[in-house]
């Protein structure tokens, strides 16, 4: 009796260490950037509706780059973020496809604010890229899936 109680208070003791160990090792990962892996799409220029286009977007990855596109070229570089901080280096690759009429300038203007960009905000269903002094240039959008939502049909 005595040989099965002290079996059953080490295996209590050795779960409960892998339980500790596990959660050390889960608090020693780097945590994701709050916008790893996020898409958004092009809502706002300056508080304007942009012009429609192919890939009004913006995605990040989770290695520091994002892509971009403002209605006709591909553009992709790095991103610096730490906190609320924000910016875009002007070490941009894109392509370099001819642009129908306006799409041309609306690239160019999204680009040169994206250099003018300094903070971010971000809520579930939008991304405002913000300036120095606070104020909006861009603001991009998403779909936020509600898991609140309950089907009751059928």
């Amino acid at each position: 009796m005595q040989t099965t109680r002290r079996a059953f208070i080490a295996a209590v003791l050795v779960a409960a260490s892998a339980i500790v160990m596990s959660a050390q090792t889960r608090a020693t990962e780097p945590a994701k950037p709050p916008l790893a892996e996020t898409e958004w799409t092009l809502s706002q220029i300056e508080g304007e509706t942009p012009l429609e286009g192919r890939g009004l977007d913006l995605s990040f990855d989770e290695n520091g780059r994002f892509g971009t596109s403002a209605g006709c070229n591909r553009f992709m570089g790095d991103v610096e973020i730490e906190g609320e901080e924000i910016t875009f280096p002007d070490k941009i690759a894109g392509t370099m496809m001819a642009c129908p009429e306006g799409l041309a300038e609306q690239e160019e203007k999204v680009l040169s604010l994206l250099a003018q960009v300094t903070r971010y905000q971000m809520e579930p269903d939008a991304l405002i890229l913000l300036d120095s002094d606070g104020s909006e240039l861009l603001r991009y959008s998403r779909e936020v899936e509600d898991d609140s939502l309950v089907e009751t049909s059928g």
